[in-house]
């Protein structure tokens, strides 16, 4: 039986994956392994080699090296074929001004969906150097990538208003994803009805409450298998009832399922911020989480 060689056995660097506490940065070193799904976070997009083809609103392909995409959007090829292409992606910060500043710098291609960042070649070069750089600190790795991402002279505007009652909201759902926290009990700590708080909640992250806490429960399932716990723990520790609950819920999440990301080559080397790392307290004890990042 002959084994079948594949992009990622070929890989020569190894991909790198950067985890802050409320931003990401995933970096390739082989072609895109795409698979649909709705997306669950705004994230740019950028073409390390090769390139990426967009859909315009007239129905014909244009090449770009960076896309902005928003949350909620059913992402397949039709809309953004990277399969060509070597990519990075960065998420964005939630409940920040990030998508609105870049979308305001960079060119329309579609509802919500934007190319072209006009440093888009600075942004590339320093994604790069992070990537193939030994050794870097990720506090430094998110300064040297935001300088050129976001231009000095918007870094503190404000394009968009987000209601206080939403992100109080959110942070609650954070704070406990371990704990099975009604629909009803989230509206009353806000005053406001169930269905006021689902439209409003939507409206602002372009995201069901289910779905948003489904989401940060998978970023702390990221965290855990970055730090070496198998998929079992993180599921259990995060709050899924058992590994193959993770699997799916980090398959609808991102679009690829943990075991291809954390188990299969090219293997990820993953760096964490000491602010990631806060967020594991409510969900591991002390001890295991320091012998886990020592």
């Amino acid at each position: 039986m002959v084994k079948r060689d594949n992009d990622s056995s070929r890989c020569i660097r190894t991909p790198r994956l950067f985890i802050w506490a409320r931003e990401a940065l995933y970096l390739g070193t082989c072609k895109s392994r795409q698979t649909a799904h709705r997306t669950t976070q705004e994230k740019l997009v950028l073409s390390l080699q090769g390139s990426l083809k967009l859909l315009t609103p007239q129905g014909s392909r244009i090449s770009v090296r960076s896309c902005l995409l928003p949350t909620d959007l059913w992402l397949d090829r039709n809309i953004l074929d990277a399969s060509e292409a070597v990519i990075g992606v960065y998420y964005l910060a939630s409940f920040s001004q990030d998508y609105a500043a870049l979308a305001s710098i960079m060119q329309p291609a579609q509802p919500g969906i934007y190319h072209s960042h006009p440093n888009e070649h600075a942004i590339i070069q320093i994604a790069l150097d992070i990537r193939n750089r030994k050794q870097i600190c990720p506090i430094q790795a998110c300064e040297q990538l935001r300088a050129q991402l976001i231009p000095s002279e918007l870094a503190n505007r404000v394009f968009r208003e987000f209601d206080p009652r939403v992100i109080a909201v959110a942070k609650h759902i954070r704070e406990t994803l371990l704990q099975k926290v009604m629909l009803a009990d989230l509206a009353r700590k806000v005053r406001l009805s169930s269905s006021r708080l689902e439209k409003l909640f939507k409206a602002q992250t372009g995201l069901a409450i289910t779905t948003y806490r489904m989401r940060c429960r998978v970023f702390i399932s990221t965290i855990l298998m970055a730090l070496g716990y198998s998929m079992t723990e993180a599921a259990l520790c995060a709050g899924f009832a058992n590994s193959a609950h993770l699997s799916r819920s980090y398959r609808a999440i991102n679009g690829i399922t943990p075991s291809a990301l954390f188990l299969r080559p090219p293997y990820l080397d993953t760096t964490i911020a000491p602010s990631a790392m806060e967020l594991l307290t409510p969900f591991l004890e002390p001890s295991l989480a320091a012998n886990h990042y020592a």
